[in-house]
């Protein structure tokens, strides 16, 4: 069962979630349509990092996921060889 200080990590979380998927969509679906020179976009960095920021965490994640995928099978591959002598 869940302790107090867990509840408050996970609300923690799950609040940050929302405000960064609530801030994303709005910088990337609405203020497109939004007039130039609006007050608004002082909120908001420059309408290509929406694709950018996404695109280096995509690739920084996946550069991390197959380094650790690469580490185990190359461990796996010593344990084996090790077995065989």
């Amino acid at each position: 069962m869940a302790n107090g200080q867990d509840r408050a990590v996970g609300a923690t979380l799950l609040v940050t979630s929302i405000v960064i998927f609530v801030y994303y969509t709005t910088w990337a679906l609405i203020m497109p349509f939004v007039d130039e020179g609006h007050p608004l976009h002082d909120l908001f960095p420059p309408r290509e990092y929406a694709i950018r920021i996404p695109v280096v965490l995509l690739l920084f994640g996946l550069t991390v996921i197959f380094s650790f995928l690469a580490l185990v099978m190359i461990k796996t591959k010593n344990k084996k060889a090790k077995k065989a002598n």
